[in-house]
Order: structure tokens, then sequence, then C-alpha cells
């Protein structure tokens, strides 16, 4: 599943308004596991390696199997979770049970949606990869139906967030969400269709 749509489904779920340090937390959960991904895309691309090298190469080395797998973990969500469970008098330890909520989403909606391509879930305590037969990108395995399934969710998740959140910033992200649901797949079928 794409990041944004990761964003919006946590987001939908999980937030309130008026609650901003959960929000935060949130919002932060829902990204930090496509963090590892990003930072070696961008990082490869600045030593001047190609995206071939990237998903082709470094994507499926052991170590950085592993980092991916302690971001995407439902084992360290938990652990996460249940600190802030214990420390749930302080201040950031509600924000930290939202966190893992949202780390959780994400990791559980990844997990049905990767074909060769998938994290590994329950590290530390195994390697194992879930090989799903469906795929969020490649057409191969399901990839348009996932895509179009995947820009459904996304798109009610934004109207959810849109009658929410009334601030202008936030309905615009989701103005922004909905727009790109739309026009990218539009301007491929125009251009390539």
């Amino acid at each position: 599943m794409n990041t944004q749509t990761h964003l919006l489904l946590a987001s939908g779920l999980l937030t309130r308004r008026g609650e901003k340090a959960r929000n935060v937390a949130i919002v932060m959960g829902a990204l930090l596991p496509d963090v590892p991904v990003f930072a070696l895309f961008g990082i490869a691309s600045a030593m001047g390696y190609t995206s071939q090298d990237v998903f082709g190469d470094f994507y499926f080395r052991d170590d950085m199997r592993n980092l991916m797998g302690a971001f995407n973990s439902f084992f360290v969500a938990a652990l996460i979770a249940a600190t802030g469970w214990l420390f749930r008098e302080k201040w950031w330890g509600w924000p930290m049970v939202f966190l893992a909520a949202a780390i959780t989403v994400h990791a559980a909606t990844d997990l049905p949606v990767h074909v060769d391509d998938g994290h590994r879930h329950f590290w530390p305590f195994s390697s194992f990869v879930f090989n799903s037969p469906l795929s969020y990108w490649d057409n191969s395995h399901h990839g348009g139906i996932v895509s179009v399934v995947e820009a459904v969710l996304g798109i009610v998740c934004a109207v959810i967030l849109w009658r929410r959140f009334p601030d202008r910033r936030i309905r615009l992200l989701c103005a922004l969400a909905i727009t790109a649901y739309i026009a990218v797949p539009a301007y491929w079928i125009w251009m390539f269709g």
C-alpha cells in the first residue's frame, strides 16, 4: 500500500478533533514504517545509485530487511503500546499507544498486498515474510484491482477527515489527496491507455 493511503487510513480510523498529541502520534506512526525505504532511496540516489539498484538489490539485503522489519514489526508496535500503557499517566503515555496503533494499522494493511517484497512483520522473533497473491503495484498480481480498492479507501478516509477537521490546511491536504487518487490514474490512462 502507498504511504499516503497508510496515513489517511490510520488518521481516518484513529484521530479525534481537539487531541493534538494523539493525532501527531498517529501521523508519525502511520509514516514511520516507510522511513527506512525512503532513507534507503534518498541515500542511494545521492550516492548515484539507480532505483533498480535500490529496489532490485539493496531493498532485499538481509540488513535492510531487518531494519524494515523493525519498523514494521507487530511485536515492536506491541512493545511501544505496552510502554505507553504502563506510563499512561505521563504526557507521552497515551500518544505512544496511538503511535503503536498507527504502526499496527500500517503493517496490517501492508501484509496482504506485498507479493515478494513484503516485510518481516514478526521481527525479531522470525524472519518470515508473507508472500501474498496480491500486490498493490504489480499488475501480474492484481495490482490494478488492488490500486482501485486502495484509491477508494483513500478517498473515503480523506472525506472522513475533511468532515472531522474544519481546519483549512487539513482540508487542503484532503482535497489534494482526493485529486491525486483521481488524477494520477487518469493521466496514465490518457497517456498510455
